[in-house]
């Protein structure tokens, strides 16, 4: 995104000297094994604390007005990266005229944080479940679409992935569902509901926290029943994470949980509660997983909305039998899980006061570039 139209003339006139690569095309050219060298020309602290995988390819850390004394070092073809997108324009225009063919990335790490990749989950229904992974941030969102009709569960700021995948399906977007209010990245849910009519859903424990949009809110609760032609959608409380987390099992074959159960990790207590009520959540979410996850058939499958990141190419996809046993802290009593999972706690998503603030409707207009920085660090 450009700021001021002397960013925008300057970029202008850096794109006629150099053509621009989106971030779709850079990831594509990454998935396909080019071997290219990719120039992050953000500050090395920035660099340090997150960046693009290059793959086959050379990632390099380089000041932008330093690059074209790098260009004999620089093997083509290169791609160059900022945050937005103008001080890679720059960069990739003075390397251009070094002689080294240099493309800057259109967006930036914004942009190419956004991108989400589908995957199919096969579930033994006829329900449809499509899997989406924002694997720049380790959000996983899905789509469930049965006779034509589809509901959204936690979906990404950038929206059109759904309906693109949804048309693809022959199914309309009905229904959109938050399984809790957000703190690691700004909800699409809103725009999803407006661009397609659908109900949005969220639970009645999130309206308590404060929703400012409640009067457009269907709330759900335990048990409720999400209707979406022959598919059985059910509402299943989930808390710990948060007071207001749930999940959905679809077809009593595989449960959308929210932020409880990893497939390695369980969620972190801290996001609402804080430091002072950490302990406390953390005794919920103990309780939410020996006897609401745990208690389901082994063989259900785990469909988490958080993994690690990273570049994948299939679904995160685990049986909850599996996961339970993976995850050390839960074959501890209530007392040393809370013990365990505090103390395994990274610090919190960067901007995560604001990010539920955006997401709660107190901030209308969002930016989620700005807000959503780094990785989520949802899980303990």
């Amino acid at each position: 995104m450009l700021v001021g139209a002397t960013a925008m003339a300057q970029t202008a006139a850096h794109s006629q000297v150099v053509p621009g690569i989106t971030p779709r095309e850079l990831e594509d050219e990454i998935r396909a094994g080019v071997a290219l060298t990719l120039v992050d020309v953000r500050s090395p602290d920035d660099f340090a604390g997150w960046r693009i995988d290059a793959g086959n390819g050379r990632l390099v850390n380089l000041a932008a007005d330093d690059a074209a004394a790098h260009a004999g070092e620089l093997d083509a073809p290169v791609r160059v990266i900022c945050n937005r997108g103008n001080t890679s324009a720059r960069a990739a225009s003075a390397l251009a005229k070094a002689g080294v063919e240099a493309r800057s990335v259109i967006g930036g790490m914004v942009a190419w944080s956004r991108l989400l990749e589908a995957a199919p989950v096969e579930i033994g229904t006829d329900t449809r479940v499509v899997q989406f992974r924002r694997e720049a941030r380790g959000c996983l969102s899905y789509l469930v679409a049965r006779d034509g009709r589809a509901l959204v569960v936690d979906p990404a700021p950038d929206v059109q992935c759904y309906l693109d995948e949804a048309a693809r399906l022959g199914a309309g977007i009905v229904a959109v569902l938050d399984t809790h209010i957000h703190a690691d990245h700004v909800s699409g849910a809103r725009e999803l509901a407006d661009r397609t009519g659908a109900r949005l859903h969220l639970s009645a424990a999130a309206l308590a926290r404060g929703v400012t949009f409640d009067d457009r809110v269907e709330a759900v609760a335990d048990g409720t029943r999400i209707e979406l032609g022959g598919a059985d959608l059910r509402v299943v409380a989930l808390p710990g994470h948060t007071t207001d987390n749930v999940g959905v099992l679809v077809d009593g074959r595989a449960l959308i949980a929210g932020d409880s159960l990893f497939a390695d990790a369980v969620a972190r207590p801290d996001l609402e509660a804080g430091d002072e009520g950490a302990a406390g959540a953390a005794a919920t979410l103990y309780r939410t997983l020996h006897e609401r996850v745990a208690t389901l058939p082994a063989q259900t499958l785990l469909l988490p909305c958080h993994y690690p990141g990273g570049r994948l190419e299939a679904a995160v996809v685990t049986p909850v039998g599996e996961a339970i046993e993976r995850v050390a802290s839960l074959k501890l009593d209530a007392g040393g899980f809370a013990r365990a999972v505090i103390a395994a706690m990274p610090p919190r998503p960067a901007n995560h006061l604001a990010i539920i603030a955006a997401n709660l409707g107190e901030d209308e207009h969002p930016d989620a570039g700005s807000l959503e920085v780094g990785a989520n660090n949802c899980a303990a």
